[in-house]
């Protein structure tokens, strides 16, 4: 099993763990981009629906109207490529990285994100930095139909906004979700592309696109320490 680097190298090039570095301070900053990204781009009704907001201290999930696009066929192969991603890239902890935790939202809820409001997001695979579970990195894995502007406007974009985002599409629809992203101005850490090949039980996945976490992401090792 390959796992991947936690540094992002440059794009198209094989990665081992993706693990975008986060302070306190950035996450603080996120979640009060995600409050505005939510004002300008989300509509009310689309975050309360018919429910009263939350009351203190009872957080309530947040469901996009995007969250039933996939039809019976699909989910199912939707659910078995989370898992075999999570397996191959998310592997955590590992023993480089010990103070981490991958958890998977499907089929039932396992770790959820807080966002502004009192709501709580469920993207597909959420990595932590355990035991204070700290959101270190998010993944959003799609199929065919939910590579849209519809799903990037209501998961991906604020997704983003709250942790370092990976997005998983199958291929032929990396280029779709590059255009996507640039639309609607998401900032995403890097886009795979995800297939199963006939014959073989595995998932293959290769790298589209990976954003650098910083400037000294672009030096050689022996300068940075690592």
């Amino acid at each position: 099993m390959a796992e991947e680097n936690p540094e992002p190298p440059s794009s198209e090039q094989p990665q081992k763990a993706e693990q975008p570095p986060e302070t306190d301070h950035k996450r603080q900053d996120a979640v009060g981009r995600v409050a505005e990204a939510l004002q300008r781009g989300l509509p009310r009704f689309v975050l309360l629906s018919s429910s009263p907001r939350p009351a203190p201290g009872r957080p309530v999930a947040y469901e996009p109207p995007t969250v039933r696009m996939r039809s019976e066929a699909r989910e199912a192969v939707h659910a078995r490529a989370i898992q075999d991603i999570a397996r191959e890239r998310f592997g955590f902890p590992t023993a480089k990285h010990r103070d981490l935790k991958t958890y998977v939202n499907h089929p039932r809820r396992t770790m959820g994100v807080e966002m502004p409001g009192g709501y709580v997001a469920y993207p597909d695979i959420v990595v932590v930095q355990h035991p204070e579970n700290y959101t270190k990195i998010l993944a959003a894995i799609e199929t065919n139909e939910t590579v849209t502007e519809d799903v990037a406007r209501y998961e991906w974009l604020p997704y983003a906004e709250l942790a370092p985002l990976y997005i998983y599409v199958p291929v032929g629809k990396a280029d779709d979700a590059v255009s996507l992203c640039k639309r609607l101005a998401i900032s995403v850490v890097g886009i795979r592309t995800w297939r199963y090949v006939v014959g073989r039980d595995e998932i293959e996945i290769n790298d589209h696109f990976t954003v650098p976490a910083g400037p000294e992401e672009l030096l050689p090792r022996i300068l940075t320490g690592r």
